[in-house]
């Protein structure tokens, strides 16, 4: 693609010609859009997608929502035992978690389900917040291979709450440990997956920590729940109904539950000292915050995965599409599935770079202190889960009644998207805090280049004018939001599709083969226009507004050229179900056993 800038007002003319299409050069542009999607990860993702796609004893349709999720610690076991390495070298290793989240959401979605509170947030509260004590350690023993699962208790059936839940963890002298109580029906504890009587848990609870008199705020509390010999004494439990992801939800309520004094995980900055009184170097109410810290990595694995599943799905439905002939014309030659398709793959590239380059970031020493990183979580998750679950939904349509179907994957992928959802903080309520933070707007990815492209400049500047509208409550004209938490979202929104599309330029810009840059920044094209056309109403005063219809048929034409190409560096590979197979009848011809040799051709 060409651009050239002039000095007047007038849009720029966009120039973009197909790519060549012989077979030396598609390597090179499908190693540069590997690049895009797995950065220098690609061998470490093969290696766990293999290991995934292979695990035993993956579960049919035939069990039951809790019989499914009853699997899932036996998928974790071996998961541990083919990668080698302890859980908590998994939960250190900001890429293998992350890979083994993205394949685990493609390839055994109930396995994702626990993945996170496992890995992120236990283990990762124990490690991040541990003090080595005995209690810890042999809780960090029972994690390590997953012989016990780890799990968080944070919502409360009053609702999350934040640093004003009712859950109490009272100081005991006598006892030297905590009464963990729900003092009230809204205080009980709502939804984490606990009920299974078949999987040993342990939970980390947010409790708010009292010592005297005193109300010291929310902290996190480490609670063998559920061992060989039942429930920890002092916990009523009660099965919640099913959702459409297969967990074993529960409600639970504490009365007098008693834990030792080394299960307040607070850190170097918050302690008991041996005379059993509190010290902490934070005010009450950013303890909380200090201490839910562990969320942070969950939110973004779970983003990532989300994504992961969408560029499956385009995958299998492309294929599916090339064989599928309804009539006298194939389906993937119908332009209106082809724009499906060239959509879906546009938003999961330029958002999926984004994700991609966020978890990056997230490698380097210095992000470890680096307080944007809970912002760029913040605004990850919406943006990408909200994403695939617009594109899950598109392919599980087109492929109509194989899409319904749960061998094809498509159902479980959508399911998983939905608690996604809501897992780690809702999405709603992540975007409305990443909106109102003043930081939001300053978020640059490593190596934004300063001569963006005109459609990227137009997302800034609605950016620009909606965090105007957030400072200000002073509505924009375009605006439609109701008041400033709408404005809010929308704000967050309006950043991570500017992100987005800057990622796809960064790596346009990266490539070394002109050929892969070319394609590469179609595809961020193709992107921002298409939300610059759903965003309209802010861009009707642009004279370039004439030119985002045009460009944007021009640019899902260069994406539909080299669709093939796009979706084969994916890398999905081994997944079973018709609509991935390379002959979806001969598939269902195996299933059901009617061989060619029992059918007569009918009477003409």
């Amino acid at each position: 693609m060409t651009i050239t800038e002039n000095s007047s007002n007038v849009p720029p003319r966009t120039v973009c010609k197909p790519l060549p299409r012989d077979a030396d050069r598609g390597v090179e542009v499908r190693d540069a859009l590997r690049q895009v999607v797995f950065g220098d990860q690609l061998s470490l993702h093969r290696r766990v997608r293999d290991l995934i796609t292979g695990l035993p004893g993956r579960p049919g349709s035939s069990l039951t929502a809790l019989e499914k999720a009853e699997t899932a610690p036996g998928l974790l076991r071996a998961a541990i035992r083919g990668l080698g390495v302890g859980a908590s070298e998994v939960s250190a290793d900001t890429q293998l978690r992350g890979a083994l989240c993205d394949w685990s959401q493609i390839a055994a979605p109930q396995l994702l389900l626990i993945l996170t509170g496992h890995f992120d947030l236990a283990l990762g509260a124990i490690r991040h917040l541990g003090n080595g004590s005995p209690y810890q350690e042999r809780c960090l023993s029972d994690l390590e291979d997953a012989s016990v699962l780890g799990v968080l208790m944070l919502t409360e059936l009053g609702g999350t709450n934040g640093a004003n839940q009712q859950t109490t963890a009272t100081y005991d002298p006598e006892t030297d440990g905590f009464w963990l109580t729900s003092p009230r029906i809204t205080a009980v504890k709502f939804m984490p997956n606990v009920a299974s009587e078949r999987m040993p848990k342990t939970v980390v609870v947010t409790a708010r920590l009292i010592v005297g008199a005193a109300d010291e705020g929310v902290l996190p509390f480490l609670l063998r729940l559920r061992t060989a010999t039942g429930l920890a004494e002092g916990v009523e439990l009660a099965a919640l109904p099913d959702t459409d992801a297969p967990m074993d939800h529960a409600t639970i309520r504490f009365r007098r539950a008693w834990v030792p004094r080394d299960a307040l995980l607070g850190g170097d900055w918050a302690r008991l000292d041996a005379q059993g009184r509190f010290e902490c170097d934070l005010p009450v109410r950013r303890r909380w915050h200090r201490a839910i810290g562990v969320l942070d990595n969950g939110r973004l694995d779970l983003a990532n995965a989300a994504i992961a599943s969408a560029r499956a799905a385009l995958v299998g439905l492309h294929n599916y599409a090339g064989q599928r002939r309804p009539s006298q014309t194939v389906m993937i030659d119908r332009d209106s599935v082809q724009q499906d398709l060239v959509d879906g793959v546009a938003a999961t590239v330029a958002v999926g770079a984004l994700g991609r380059m966020i978890r990056d970031m997230r490698t380097k020493p210095e992000s470890a202190d680096d307080p944007s990183q809970v912002l760029w979580s913040m605004l990850a998750k919406p943006l990408l889960s909200d994403t695939a679950a617009a594109v899950l939904t598109t392919c599980r349509r087109r492929a109509a009644a194989q899409g319904a179907l749960k061998i094809n994957h498509f159902t479980d992928w959508i399911h998983n998207i939905e608690a996604i959802i809501t897992a780690e903080g809702e999405n709603r309520i992540m975007a409305v805090t990443a909106g109102r933070s003043t930081a939001v707007t300053t978020l640059r990815l490593p190596d934004t280049p300063a001569d963006l492209p005109w459609y990227v400049r137009m997302l800034i500047e609605r950016e620009r004018r909606l965090a105007r509208e957030v400072a200000t409550g002073v509505s924009d004209p375009a605006s439609d939001a109701l008041g400033p938490e709408s404005a809010a979202v929308e704000l967050a929104t309006a950043t991570g599709e500017r992100l987005a599309a800057t990622a796809l330029i960064i790596e346009s810009r990266n490539a070394a083969d002109p050929r892969a840059s070319e394609l590469i920044e179609s595809i961020a094209a193709a992107y921002a226009l298409d939300r610059i056309k759903c965003r309209a109403p802010w861009f009707l005063a642009e004279r370039k507004i004439a030119d985002v219809a045009g460009d944007l048929r021009r640019y899902r034409r260069v994406v539909l050229d080299h669709l093939p190409l796009i979706l084969d560096a994916f890398e999905i590979r081994g997944l079973g179900g018709p609509v991935f197979s390379g002959d979806y009848v001969g598939s269902w011809q195996e299933y059901t056993r009617w061989h060619d040799d029992t059918f007569q051709d009918a009477p003409v």
